[in-house]
């Protein structure tokens, strides 16, 4: 008689799910933010609002560390204690981040009696939120581990987000642009559209020569993304720029009507720290496929 799995679903606090527009039960887990020897646990000692009134008053830019092994092997007692027999972890991608490949690595050597799997979701912020919620929606419906893989490996494939850049200096200095190309886009008021690739990595997808024509252009992708699928949702991330992302979102309301929902969500510190203020971005996701509702 096969075992029946009981499985809990976990993330980090890049995922955004601190400040997700849906109910959930995902335990996330905790990164620390720096300010030179100030020290801010994302979520607990510092909120999405203040991260961002800090970095608009201070010439630092914020570093990051990586959830524990102690706080993950603390969530795996828990989940232990509760019954559960696998947990999938969902970081943020590989791409962006050695954690996830990292934990990975320590946890299979270690005897935990329990199964513990983390998903590459290949992005970050509600977009990684969102994969990590289909799988506690899949889990909760009974679904095996190797199916809520399937499904959301198939939903991290039809996820597309754009993001403008309003301040290179976090770029440069995280590595994502050379140093040289981040101070020429200053001075010459290049805004850079970036997005996912494949492999979960930030890259420029094009470089517009104003902020307005650059958001612009990251509406325009999204809605060739949506022109021809059913079912989709609509994001709108921000730094710190609540009020522009509702305009944003009132304009795709007049132009992607038929839209399962357009959510404005705030990108969690944890990212934020890395890519700096005054950032905006609009997604997709296509729902078309699935075997649950998301």
């Amino acid at each position: 008689m096969n075992e029946v799995e009981k499985i809990k679903i976990t993330a980090d606090c890049s995922s955004g799910l601190e400040y997700a527009p849906f109910s959930h039960h995902i335990q996330l887990t905790r990164t620390c933010i720096y300010f030179d020897k100030e020290e801010f646990v994302d979520g607990i000692d510092i909120t999405a609002d203040s991260f961002y009134e800090k970095l608009k008053t201070t010439s630092i830019i914020p570093t990051t560390s990586a959830p524990t092994l102690q706080e993950i092997l603390k969530t795996i007692e828990d989940a232990k204690k509760e019954g559960y027999t696998d947990i999938i972890h969902f970081p943020i991608s590989f791409g962006l981040s050695t954690y996830g490949q990292s934990l990975k690595n320590r946890i299979d050597d270690l005897d935990l009696n329990i199964r513990y799997h983390v998903f590459n979701s290949n992005t970050a912020c509600l977009m990684q939120g969102y994969t990590a919620k289909y799988a506690e929606i899949l889990a909760d419906k009974h679904y095996s581990v190797a199916t809520i893989f399937e499904e959301c490996e198939k939903l991290s494939r039809q996820i597309r987000a754009y993001f403008v850049v309003d301040d290179l200096k976090y770029l440069v200095k995280s590595g994502r642009l050379g140093q040289l190309r981040g101070y020429i886009g200053d001075i010459i008021k290049i805004k850079p559209i970036i997005t996912f690739n494949e492999e979960g990595k930030l890259v420029t997808h094009e470089q517009v020569r104003t902020h307005r024509k650059a958001i612009e252009r990251c509406i325009q992708l999204v809605l060739v993304q949506v022109k021809s699928l059913k079912d989709f949702i609509l994001l709108v991330g921000h730094t710190g720029r609540y009020e522009d992302a509702l305009e944003i979102q009132k304009r795709l309301q007049k132009e992607a009507p038929n839209a399962k929902r357009i959510e404005i969500f705030t990108i969690a510190p944890t990212v934020g720290a890395h890519i700096g203020n005054g950032i905006l971005g609009v997604g997709c996701i296509n729902l078309q496929g699935l075997k649950e509702e998301l």
